[in-house]
C-alpha cells in the first residue's frame, strides 16, 4: 500500500505518485520531481489551480514552518510546463 499526502492547495489527499514534491531552498520554491531533494517537502497537485490556491493562502510557509519570503517564480513555470505536458496526453 502506497503512503498518501495531502496536496498543500487544494487539501485533497492522494497518493505522491499524483502530487509534485516542493522544497524550500535559498529562498525559493523549487519542484522536486525526482523526490530525493533533501529537507522539509510540501506536496501539490500539479494544477495551476492548486498552485494558485496554495500561494493565496500562504500554505507553503506553514508546511515549511518559516516566515521568510518565498520566490514562486520558477515553481509557477515548471507547474505550467507538466500542466501543458499532462494535457496533450
Amino acid at each position: 500500500m502506497e503512503p498518501v499526502r495531502t496536496c498543500v492547495g487544494c487539501k485533497q489527499r492522494a497518493n505522491p505518485s499524483n502530487l509534485i514534491r516542493v522544497v524550500f531552498e535559498s529562498g525559493n520554491l523549487v519542484a522536486d520531481p525526482k523526490k530525493t531533494l533533501p529537507g522539509r517537502g510540501a506536496w501539490l497537485h500539479v494544477s495551476t489551480v492548486c498552485l494558485k490556491l496554495a500561494i493565496e493562502r500562504k500554505a507553503f510557509g506553514r508546511a515549511f514552518k518559516t516566515s521568510e519570503s518565498m520566490q514562486s517564480a520558477g515553481l509557477v513555470h515548471f507547474i505550467e510546463q507538466a500542466e501543458t505536458m499532462l494535457a496533450t496526453k
